[in-house]
C-alpha cells in the first residue's frame, strides 16, 4: 500500500462494516477502546475481550451511549493465564461462526518484574505469549471469513528491544525498559512471521502490524506509576497532553490495518510525523526486527512455551 493512498486517512475513511465481526483484546481502554468505539459506529459486530469484567461493562455502556444500536459482546480473557486464553478461545469457537479480524491490542507497559500464572515474565507473557496462543486457537474462525486479517499492535519500543533468547524471562537482568522493549519487538516479529506462515501454508489471511506512536493511554500511565518512574509522575502529568495524541488518533493505524482493502499482509503502519503523532503511514522496521533466523527461533520457542502447534491449525 502506498503512502499516497493513505494520505490524511482518518476514521471517516472506514467503510460500513455491517456483517463483519472484530475481536479486540483489551477493548475496555486506550487504543482498544477507541478502535471498538469507531468500529461499532460503523455497524461492526465487536467482541471485547477483556480481563476486568466491570471495566469491560463500563466501556460497553460508554460505546452504547454514542452508538445505541451497536452490537457488542463481552468475553473474559486474561492474557497472563494460558488457561484463560484456552477457555476464551473455546467459548469463541463454540459461539461464533467466523471472525473477520482479530486485533491483538491488549498490553502492559513499563512494570516491575512479575510473573504470569504460567511463570512467564509478565510483559512478554501478556504482550506476546498470550496473543501468540490466542491467535493459534482462533485461526479456524478467521479462515471462515473472506479477507480475514490479524492486526498486531507493536510499538516504537521495538527499536531498542532485543529478544534475550538466553534469558527470555529476564531472570538474570531485568529492567522495565528491557522487559517492555523485548515484548514489543516480539509483537512485531510475530506479526511479520505470521504473514510468512500464512503464505507458506497458502492461508488466505493477512497479518498486519501497527503502532500508535505516542498516545495518551493507560500504558503511558503504567510507565509513570511503576517503579523508579514514580518521581516523574507530576512532570509527566503536566507534559503528557503536549507530548502525546489522544487514543482516538492513536488508533488510526489499527483501524486502517483492520478495515482498508488496500493493505497488504506484512505491512507495518504508524503515525505520520516522526512516527509519534498524526494520520497513518508506513512505519520503519528496525533491521534486527527483520531477522528471519530470530523470527523462526522466537516462533519455535513460543510454540514450545505456550504448548500450541500452528502447523496443525494452518494446514487443516
Amino acid at each position: 500500500m502506498t503512502d499516497t493512498k493513505i494520505h490524511r486517512w482518518t476514521d471517516t475513511n472506514v467503510a460500513d462494516q455491517t456483517g463483519k465481526t472484530f475481536l479486540i483484546t483489551g477493548a475496555n481502554s486506550g487504543i482498544g477502546f477507541a478502535a471498538a468505539n469507531a468500529l461499532a459506529s460503523k455497524n461492526a459486530h465487536v467482541i471485547m475481550a477483556c480481563r476486568n469484567p466491570q471495566k469491560a461493562e463500563d466501556a460497553k455502556q460508554s460505546i452504547l451511549q454514542k452508538s445505541p444500536s451497536a452490537k457488542l459482546d463481552l468475553v473474559s480473557l486474561d492474557l497472563a493465564n494460558l488457561e484463560s486464553v484456552r477457555q476464551c478461545a473455546e467459548y469463541l469457537n463454540a459461539h461464533y461462526d467466523q471472525i473477520d479480524c482479530l486485533i491483538n491490542n491488549a498490553g502492559l507497559g513499563w512494570i516491575d518484574r512479575k510473573e504470569t500464572k504460567d511463570g512467564f515474565e509478565m510483559a512478554i507473557g501478556t504482550n506476546h505469549f498470550g496473543h501468540f496462543a490466542l491467535t493459534s486457537q482462533v485461526i479456524g474462525l478467521l479462515k471462515k471469513a473472506p479477507e480475514a486479517r490479524v492486526v498486531s499492535v507493536a510499538s516504537l519500543a521495538h527499536v531498542w528491544g532485543r529478544i534475550h533468547f538466553d534469558d527470555i524471562q529476564l531472570n538474570q537482568k531485568y529492567s522495565q525498559v528491557r522487559g517492555y522493549g523485548q515484548s514489543k519487538l516480539a509483537n512485531l516479529m510475530f506479526g511479520l512471521e505470521l504473514q510468512r506462515q500464512f503464505e507458506k501454508n497458502n492461508v488466505d489471511i493477512k497479518s498486519i502490524i501497527v503502532h500508535p506512536g505516542m498516545s495518551g493511554t493507560n500504558i503511558a500511565t503504567t510507565a509513570i506509576e511503576s517503579g523508579k518512574l514514580k518521581r516523574f509522575a507530576k512532570v509527566s502529568e503536566l507534559l503528557t497532553p503536549f507530548m502525546t495524541q489522544p487514543a482516538a488518533l492513536g488508533c488510526l493505524p489499527t483501524l486502517l490495518a483492520a478495515t482498508s482493502s488496500d493493505v497488504i499482509g506484512g505491512e507495518y503502519f504508524g503515525p505520520k510525523y516522526a512516527e509519534i503523532f498524526g494520520t497513518p503511514k508506513k512505519a520503519r522496521i528496525a533491521k534486527h526486527a527483520s531477522s528471519l533466523v530470530d523470527a523462526e527461533k522466537l516462533w519455535r520457542l513460543s510454540e514450545e512455551l505456550t504448548h500450541v502447534n500452528y502447523s496443525d491449525v494452518l494446514a487443516s
